[in-house]
């Protein structure tokens, strides 16, 4: 009789071996759904012991698409068509579309996703779909500001191109036609100008115009090909094949940054500040990022040996995206933080209670909680 709790003794180990084994292999299962479905022993790791980079987000693909912040959250525009989350990373709401070419421009709480070439533009919110409007003809580019302005750029039949303006009802409020030269971009200004790109056989043109009146109010050539042209706190800032032009509010020359024989491979503007990165060759070799105020005075500069996958310049700080990880700047160039990030990231987010946003294929991570 006294053999009996001695029996019990030992059945209690083999008992505890046994409950840790199925443990484990529940775990082990877990882990490998989760890896497949959701970025796996990271995110489980993370659940359970907590780390930086614990806010996620799951889509299913942005594979030669692009993504940006939305209030916190996040849109992407990807093959599939577009897909919005709040900043818990729940699907917000989703529009689905077959994309070639998915393009995606967000400013505040709006955004704009088209397919370039495509005959529609979807114009939205956070909270849904403000309109998709279409076109006869192919669309070329899309650009939302702040304030809901929407300006969609499309070729024309019997021009080069033309420009239509939307308010934030996407009613449409003002039309340019390009004539003889190529429209590529177009941005709004506020609530009262509008800035086009062309090109033409003579270089690039700026134009600019007020939304009450069909009359240009002054327009800018340039020889080569400008990449991109913003608005800026004192004025208007050009990006072209060889420099970085600042003009004032009626297309007066100020200022001039040389690249100096480098090709540009980035650009970023926000309000009273520009970011570029600079390389030696078109592919690879030598990189250097530079920050300029918008009356061109460069504000910090320094050489990279690493390629820079992704650039992103908001709330005073750029932060740069390499293979592996992210790095945080104030815009003198200071390194701030540094995190280690997911090696498969293709892009980066500064969000606005300063935590850093990078994001892949198949999901999307923040960093510094």
């Amino acid at each position: 009789m006294k053999d009996k709790p001695e029996k019990k003794k030992r059945r209690l180990p083999r008992v505890l071996g046994t409950v840790f084994l199925l443990a484990a292999a529940v775990l082990a299962v877990t882990l490998a759904v989760r890896s497949q479905q959701e970025g796996g022993i990271r995110a489980l790791w993370r659940e359970i012991f907590g780390s930086e980079g614990t806010d996620e987000f799951f889509f299913e693909s942005a594979a030669g698409g692009q993504v940006a912040d939305m209030d916190m959250g996040l849109a992407v525009a990807a093959g599939s068509g577009l897909y919005v989350y709040d900043k818990d990373g729940n699907v917000s709401f989703s529009r689905l579309y077959t994309y070639n070419s998915p393009a995606l421009n967000t400013a505040g709480d709006y955004g704009a996703v088209w397919n370039v070439g495509g005959d529609t533009v979807i114009f939205f919110t956070k909270n849904g779909i403000i309109k998709e409007l279409s076109f006869e003809n192919p669309v070329v580019s899309a650009s939302v500001n702040d304030l809901g302005y929407l300006a969609v750029c499309t070729e024309e039949s019997g021009y080069y191109g033309s420009v239509t303006v939307y308010n934030y009802n996407a009613t449409a409020i003002y039309r340019w036609y390009a004539g003889n030269a190529r429209v590529l971009a177009a941005r709004v200004g506020g609530r009262e100008e509008l800035l086009a790109t062309t090109v033409g056989i003579g270089g690039s043109t700026l134009t600019l115009m007020r939304l009450d009146s069909e009359e240009p109010v002054a327009d800018y050539t340039y020889p080569g090909l400008v990449v991109d042209a913003v608005f800026t706190d004192s004025g208007i800032a050009a990006v072209t094949d060889g420099n970085v032009t600042g003009f004032d509010n009626k297309l007066e020359k100020q200022w001039e940054y040389d690249f100096k024989g480098r090709y540009l491979t980035h650009f970023r503007s926000r309000p009273g500040a520009l970011a570029l990165g600079l390389s030696d060759y078109q592919v690879g070799g030598q990189q250097q990022v530079t920050t300029l105020d918008d009356q061109g005075v460069e504000t910090g500069s320094f050489e990279l040996s690493e390629e820079i996958k992704d650039m992103y310049l908001a709330y005073d700080r750029v932060a740069l995206l390499t293979d592996g990880a992210v790095t945080v700047y104030d815009r003198e160039l200071r390194e701030v933080e540094k995190y280690e990030c997911d090696p498969g990231a293709e892009h980066v987010i500064l969000r606005e209670n300063s935590t850093v946003l990078c994001a892949g294929t198949f999901s999307a991570y923040v960093y510094g909680k």
